[in-house]
């Protein structure tokens, strides 16, 4: 028997990057078979650590930093795998370099730059290895690139290259665990996706896909003694690195300062051969003497076919902001779209990945009633009156953690390479991990809240709905509020005229944001309870 001829398997997912292995590691855990499809040749897509031979620094070339306050997928899951992580240090002034003839101006930090980010102790790739070891070794294959998704009806038949070969392979259904600018350049569909879905995975950029990370260790962190953090930020137009950080191994003596790349990928390209030369020139004019010397480790995810589409190689860097379409299922429940892109919650982060996962493993392996986001211990009420009073006892206490969150959110948006403004992005960040967090509530409330009652659900809206979004009443415009208050006091933000105060343009902007997250929470509030509603349905025509 071929491989096309032999039975479809039941879920193939495509793409083995955080979000692929946290999904892969939920369906293996709930008892449902898989195959995890990946074209590179290694695991992990944007996650990547490398070792230093001279001083035996564990050095992230991807992601690096989660904060646990606003990325509790991320702190859970470290928690549960027992990895060990680490403050990212942060004691120390920060340096200001906006003229490249002048030296650079030194500026004290309260609470840090990156306030309550934290790394994995060893590198992000002890999440992959850990990820990994809890999934059957045939249940991986690397080096094949998906090409073609025909649709069968009853299954998919995917066809993938292999080098110069192809193969077949079936399945009931299809996960493509990708950026969507790489499904929307490499995969063809028979029948051709709606014209409008095709458009939003053309139009979703991939977070960082562009970006070059440089990291250059040396025997101490010679910074810290002179009294420096290692953050440093470059704001000038013949800037090499635009932000410095300390990116030193906790777990040995030596030290390494992290960079992003200010160059765009076509710069990086010309001046390739001069790069080494110009990011040692640019730590010696922040640091001193002392910076000659280090050994550099530099990645172009540019370079990466399987990461970067040309669309993002060709236009300027963008935040992710995926439709809630691509967070659908499409072809009658058999493809979903996932990836750090798709995310309500972390688009582009190593949260969204894992954000990603959970919602496609709660569509293809209902945990049974319980929440698989992370939110502490929870009594199940015996009554539908207790669950929707406990659930507004929950959001009350997410509403009034809502201004800390927006604060924790500015603070990460300001620590890394991402482009202005931030008010509206993290307000956005803010409403989705409120809104994730009354999600998970609701998921452990459905012990009671499930009834075989023919009219709790009828014309898609259940009968609980409005109970359940009445916590909610006027809470945007309040965290608004709070947020415009903080931006006029924060000296952060003082270096950014459009979010420190915010003209009625940007504020109508978000506001038309936040009523657009409202609306998709409210719809996928209903929609859980309708599915629960179903599912108890038909369980009790069964018996």
């Amino acid at each position: 028997m071929t491989a096309a001829e032999a039975p479809p398997l039941d879920i193939a997912i495509i793409g083995a990057g955080l979000c692929g292995l946290a999904l892969a590691r939920a369906l293996h855990a709930r008892g449902r078979s898989f195959v995890l499809v990946e074209a590179s040749t290694r695991l992990g897509g944007r996650v990547l650590t490398r070792r230093c031979d001279v001083t035996a620094q564990r050095l992230d070339l991807g992601p690096t930093w989660f904060w646990p306050d606003t990325e509790p997928r991320m702190a859970a899951l470290i928690s549960e795998l027992g990895i060990e992580s680490v403050p990212q240090h942060d004691p120390g002034d920060a340096l200001w370099l906006t003229d490249p003839n002048r030296g650079p101006e030194r500026r004290s930090e309260p609470g840090g730059i990156h306030a309550g980010a934290r790394r994995i102790a060893g590198g992000t790739a002890r999440l992959l290895d850990k990820l990994c070891a809890a999934l059957p070794l045939d249940s991986i294959r690397l080096g094949h690139a998906l090409r073609l998704v025909r649709d069968r009806g009853a299954w998919f038949d995917l066809q993938l290259a292999h080098g110069e070969l192809t193969s077949t392979l079936r399945a009931r259904q299809v996960v493509l665990a990708l950026p969507p600018r790489l499904v929307a350049e490499h995969v063809a569909f028979d029948p051709p996706l709606p014209a409008e879905l095709a458009r939003m995975l053309a139009a979703t950029p991939t977070w960082m896909a562009s970006a070059a990370k440089s990291l250059t260790t040396y025997a101490q962190s010679f910074w810290r003694t002179a009294g420096h953090s290692g953050n440093a930020w470059v704001r000038h137009v013949q800037a090499t690195l635009g932000e410095v950080f300390d990116a030193s191994d906790p777990e040995t003596e030596a030290g390494a300062l992290g960079g992003f790349v200010a160059l765009d990928a076509v710069q990086r390209k010309h001046f390739a051969r001069g790069l080494p030369l110009l990011i040692e020139s640019q730590l010696v004019q922040l640091y001193g003497p002392s910076a000659e010397g280090g050994r550099q480790y530099r990645h172009d995810w540019a370079d990466e076919v399987w990461i970067c589409s040309r669309a993002d190689r060709d236009s300027p860097p963008a935040w992710p902001q995926p439709d809630a379409a691509l967070r659908g299922a499409w072809f009658g429940d058999r493809l979903y779209f996932g990836g750090s892109e798709t995310a309500l919650h972390g688009a582009g982060r190593m949260e969204g990945a894992l954000d990603s996962a959970a919602r496609i493993a709660r569509a293809l392996a209902p945990p049974d009633g319980s929440a698989d986001f992370p939110g502490g211990t929870l009594r199940v009420p015996a009554t539908v009156a207790e669950a929707i009073a406990c659930f507004a006892n929950a959001v009350s206490e997410s509403r009034e953690a809502a201004p800390a969150y927006y604060r924790r959110h500015v603070v990460r948006l300001l620590s890394g390479p991402y482009p202005g403004p931030f008010t509206q992005h993290a307000l956005l960040a803010t409403v989705s991990q409120v809104y994730s967090e009354a999600l998970a509530v609701l998921d452990r409330l459905m012990p009671t809240l499930g009834t075989r009652d023919a009219d709790a659900a009828q014309i898609g809206r259940h009968r609980f709905t409005p109970a359940f979004l009445e916590p909610f009443q006027g809470w945007s415009s309040k965290l608004l509020e709070s947020a415009l208050a903080f931006n006029a006091t924060s000296c952060a933000l003082s270096n950014f005229p459009d979010d420190h105060h915010p003209d009625a343009e940007l504020q109508r902007a978000v506001v038309l944001a936040l009523a657009d997250a409202w609306r998709e929470f409210a719809l996928e509030l209903n929609e859980r309870l309708v599915d629960a509603a179903e599912r108890d349905r038909a369980a009790g025509a069964a018996a």
